[in-house]
């Protein structure tokens, strides 16, 4: 999601909530089967703002956008929430627009909140017991580019083998 400002700063802000400290059932939750590693489920979500120039794009994208992430593509009605109440109070203080479709369009702050209303309409406890019945039929992060580096990694070693260090080189 990209939201347009034209600001002179540099914002960098990371947010996530604990919810184990507002709900003590996720300290007890249950992950779908198979994930074994609770740091990459959605039980620990991160949201982050930042400019588009920045080390979580490589640098790559530039632009006069905020962009706002999250760790998943798929998130929990919890974190959706929150995630698009940042969404509104950042758009709303800055004066600007939202993107969700990698800047083919934008959307209005009034338009945003009608697009997503079912959601930001429930209060945080109601958001909070709808995750609790995802969280175990949601997977674990993931990320593509892991899957295409792994796939790299692997063409490298057919065409030139293992990596073989001198002994005297580990020392």
């Amino acid at each position: 999601m990209e939201i347009l400002a034209h600001l002179k700063t540099d914002p960098t802000i990371h947010l996530k909530l604990n919810k184990w400290m507002h709900d003590s059932r996720w300290n007890n939750v249950r992950l779908k089967e198979g994930i074994t590693n609770e740091f990459g489920s959605h039980v620990y979500e991160n949201l982050e703002l930042d400019f588009e120039d920045n080390p979580a794009t490589d640098y790559r994208e530039k632009g006069d956008c905020l962009r706002l992430a999250s760790t998943h593509l798929d998130l929990l009605t919890v974190d959706k929430r929150a995630f698009y109440i940042m969404a509104i109070e950042i758009a709303t203080a800055i004066d600007g627009q939202i993107s969700e479709d990698d800047k083919e369009s934008w959307l209005s702050v009034k338009e945003f909140k009608n697009r997503h209303e079912d959601i930001l309409s429930m209060s945080y406890e109601q958001a909070n017991e709808m995750s609790l019945e995802e969280i175990p039929f949601m997977d674990d992060v993931r990320d593509p580019v892991w899957e295409e580096d792994d796939r790299r990694n692997e063409e490298y070693i057919k065409i030139h083998g293992e990596v073989e260090l001198d002994e005297e080189e580990d020392e």
